[in-house]
């Protein structure tokens, strides 16, 4: 009869270290998903910050590109201007009233 409790003391002891060997693998197994998903979740971090970084200096060589169109078209109004002013001035005035303009010019120099 006690050799029988002590058999099935130890088979109820084998089973729990079973029980406690698998949850232990188990737990293992875990640790190390988790630390998989970690090194997977820096990795992702890292690639994030570093998308932001480029999306950050994206945004400013847009917005320099743009102030530079900006400039180039005030330049180019600027020179249709001047353009307009010598068709006007050459085209469409009479030749006496050019030599008229040149003598005053000449004439305020002198």
């Amino acid at each position: 009869m006690v050799l029988h409790i002590y058999r099935s003391l130890e088979e109820i002891q084998q089973k729990l270290q079973d029980d406690i060997a698998h949850k232990q693998t188990i737990i293992d197994n875990g640790v190390a998903e988790i630390k998989m998903l970690r090194s997977q979740l820096e990795v992702k971090d890292q690639t994030i910050q570093n998308l932001e970084n480029k999306l950050l200096e994206s945004q400013r060589s847009i917005e320099g590109n743009r102030q530079l169109v900006n400039k180039l078209l005030n330049d180019l109004d600027r020179m249709q201007q001047n353009i307009e002013w010598y068709k006007r001035t050459y085209e469409k005035r009479s030749l006496l009233g050019i030599l008229k303009d040149k003598a005053k010019h000449l004439i305020v120099k002198g």
